[in-house]
């Protein structure tokens, strides 16, 4: 009975170890929409979204369009310069959510994707964004 276990601990700690890295999800072709920003829900009535595809990505900021190029490292995410429609919103509430969430995307180097949730971090692994998967 002994033998028996000594080599099976042996057989076990010989295997070779499973590799725990994995690789990030994607982000190409996919489309989201802003649940949290710094841990506060949007405005309510107010739709964010996010929407990547080659190298770029799109979507609205609460009252305009925007756009920017984006560059991937593995699960390090970047966002270029960013261009926008400049349609003033209604509620002043909007304007200063709308700058704050793009200015957000200036300070993702980062990003992770769980099940049907994105979330996008900060130099220091700070949650700036969470997103769910657009239906």
């Amino acid at each position: 009975m002994r033998t028996v276990l000594v080599l099976t601990l042996l057989l076990v700690g010989c295997a070779p170890l499973k590799d725990s890295t994995v690789a990030p999800v994607s982000l190409d072709g996919t489309e989201w929409m802003l649940t949290a920003m710094s841990g506060k829900a949007p405005v309510a009535g107010s739709k964010l979204t996010v929407k990547f595809d080659d190298a770029s990505a799109s979507g609205s900021a609460g009252c305009n369009q925007y756009r920017s190029a984006t560059t991937t490292d593995g699960s390090k995410l970047a966002f270029g310069m960013t261009s926008s429609t400049e349609r003033a919103c209604l509620a002043q509430e909007l304007n200063v959510q709308e700058t704050a969430y793009l200015d957000a995307l200036t300070k993702v180097t980062a990003y992770e994707v769980s099940g049907d949730r994105l979330t996008l971090r900060d130099a220091a692994g700070g949650t700036l964004l969470e997103f769910e998967r657009a239906r």
